[in-house]
């Protein structure tokens, strides 16, 4: 399956449409129809699938491929993908990346110890709010990715929109979008918050799992409750340390939010000056 000029067209005039098109494909076909599409239209259309679907598909393309990707997503939704894959495959895709994103790509990766961010699971199953039932069940089987009993359900701004039970999916209209079925997400958790400071949320007596969020609101994985105690049973972090840590990692945040708008036209620069080679 290759591109032609009118699919092209179609993606590149109607990328939402196409996104929800392409949830419906099996993977490997994706990932091989993908590397023939041109880099930028792919990007544009990869940005609203959902990431179970989109770091699956990425991972299966060539990497020289979707790394180019990759980069023109931008630095925040880059990371967001990138955690969904093991250490061993984001390295790999961070060495394909220039210099400048790939640098700052590992600070946003980064959470230190003792950290939220460091014991959460980012390999979490979510979907688009805009999906109807029946094309959530079929990513579910589609998908390699393992769900459990809850399903994440994302906005345009890949914020937690709502949650929904699986027997609730399996028993509801069809035809029904996620956003109609859905329940409120409830409290969630900032990356960066220290696990001292949310050990004895009332919540964790009736919850097993908290969502996690980045400091731009973006929904990035879950806390369990056992992960949380085991960590905490590993090593406790002194409240000095974990006033450095909340600290050093909102200047390294600023940073980023002082640097990104100077990536993209870098990177076109840079792209340019190959291509005036």
């Amino acid at each position: 399956m290759s591109a032609d000029p009118l699919s092209l067209h179609f993606l590149e005039v109607h990328p939402k449409d196409a996104a929800r098109t392409m949830e419906q494909f099996d993977l490997e076909a994706l990932a091989h129809y993908m590397e023939s599409v041109p880099t930028k239209i792919a990007a544009n259309v990869i940005k609203y699938i959902v990431p179970s679907i989109a770091a699956e598909c990425l991972k299966l393309m060539a990497i020289d491929k979707s790394s180019q990707v990759i980069m023109h997503l931008g630095v925040e939704r880059a990371s967001l993908l990138l955690r969904r894959m093991k250490s061993g495959i984001r390295v790999q895709f961070i060495r394909a990346m220039s210099p400048v994103f790939s640098n700052m790509t590992r600070l946003t990766l980064r959470y230190p110890e003792g950290t939220v961010g460091q014991v959460m699971n980012p390999h979490v199953f979510s979907v688009h709010q805009d999906m109807t039932v029946n094309e959530v069940i079929n990513v579910i089987r589609n998908s390699s990715q393992l769900w459990h009993n809850e399903i994440f359900i994302t906005d345009e701004k890949q914020q937690l929109a709502g949650i929904i039970d699986v027997r609730q999916l399996l028993t509801a209209d069809f035809n029904q979008p996620m956003k109609m079925i859905m329940k409120p997400p409830g409290e969630c958790i900032p990356a960066r918050a220290s696990l001292d400071s949310i050990k004895n949320y009332p919540d964790w007596n009736y919850k097993e799992n908290f969502p996690v969020i980045d400091h731009m609101g973006a929904f990035i994985g879950v806390l369990s409750r056992v992960s949380m105690h085991e960590a905490m049973a590993d090593e406790e972090t002194p409240q000095k340390q974990e006033e450095f840590t909340g600290t050093a990692l909102a200047v390294a945040e600023l940073f980023w939010d002082a640097c990104a708008d100077l990536l993209a036209p870098e990177y076109e620069n840079i792209k340019k000056g190959h291509q005036d080679e």
